[in-house]
């Protein structure tokens, strides 16, 4: 029986910004044609982004007197929302009592490499429980979650890495018409993903610590560096994998809680695959 409270998956950035639009219908499509045509990688970012397809619908949406960031951001967000798209919408579900565990407990990565359970999706976080910013001045916003979309590479030496695009996003709710976006990349490789859970992620201050007025009283934690995001996925990565039995088979927020609907914004129509705490792991995970 699933518990009460943190089963919901709440509507995701891909249905606010893609779902039952042309981008569904046409753009995607045409993305699809000319990656096909052209003999291009969409997973791949840059190859995406100078498809013809890709920056036509960059073109018709964002104004030609918008800052250069204004169109990075739309092109990753088109880039991301066209792989989760196309690989069948695979997304997760992080159950509160999974979040703290993985914060809290700091749990021991040592000799995990990583393992991405599909090339393209996108992982929720438990709601108003991590705050972030888009620049050291602005008003944080809960983070709702992030896509990664991941690709392998050749480094100097011949070693094969993982490329991983991330976005995370942020201020999603009832009452806002969009959502804030911050893009950043990485590697992952043979060792990599051990240096994620080492390093350290602020210059003072306790890692994931909040920095809302109040918000350490209130359980609540903040993403402050992309280090922090960094270990983070890493954490939930590894749980995902190590611990399979903690993450559900696909269901619908209708399945997990037929009526209840969240706070602040509507439950999502599509299938997710939720990871809880201890069904596998058990209290005494390392």
């Amino acid at each position: 029986m699933l518990e009460a409270t943190g089963n919901l998956l709440r509507i995701t950035p891909y249905e606010v910004a893609f779902a039952d639009t042309a981008y569904e219908s046409e753009v995607f499509p045409a993305i699809a044609a000319d990656a096909q045509f052209h003999g291009s990688d969409p997973l791949r970012l840059e190859p995406f982004s100078m498809l013809p397809a890709t920056s036509e619908a960059v073109r018709s949406f964002v104004p030609p007197e918008a800052p250069a960031e204004a169109v990075e951001q739309y092109r990753t967000l088109l880039y991301h929302g066209y792989n989760y798209w196309s690989l069948g919408h695979t997304t997760y579900l992080l159950h509160p009592a999974a979040a703290r565990f993985l914060v809290e407990a700091q749990p021991s990565m040592e000799g995990w490499e990583l393992v991405l359970p599909r090339p393209s999706f996108y992982i929720q976080l438990p709601q108003n429980l991590f705050w972030g910013s888009i620049a050291p001045d602005a008003t944080p916003e809960q983070v709702d979650g992030m896509f990664v979309t991941g690709y392998p590479v050749t480094g100097r030496s011949g070693d094969l890495f993982q490329r991983l695009e991330v976005l995370m996003v942020l201020g999603l709710r009832r009452d806002r018409a969009g959502f804030s976006v911050i893009p950043f990349d990485t590697e992952a490789g043979p060792g990599i993903a051990s240096l994620w859970a080492d390093a350290g992620t602020r210059d003072s201050g306790t890692e994931f610590e909040s920095v809302l007025p109040g918000g350490a009283m209130s359980g609540l934690y903040s993403l402050v560096t992309v280090g922090e995001v960094l270990k983070l996925l890493g954490r939930i990565l590894w749980y995902i994998d190590t611990f399979p039995g903690d993450v559900s088979e696909k269901i619908t927020s209708a399945q997990a809680e037929a009526g209840e609907e969240p706070r602040f914004v509507p439950v999502s129509r599509l299938p997710y695959r939720l990871i809880t705490l201890g069904r596998d792991s058990g209290p005494n995970v390392p």
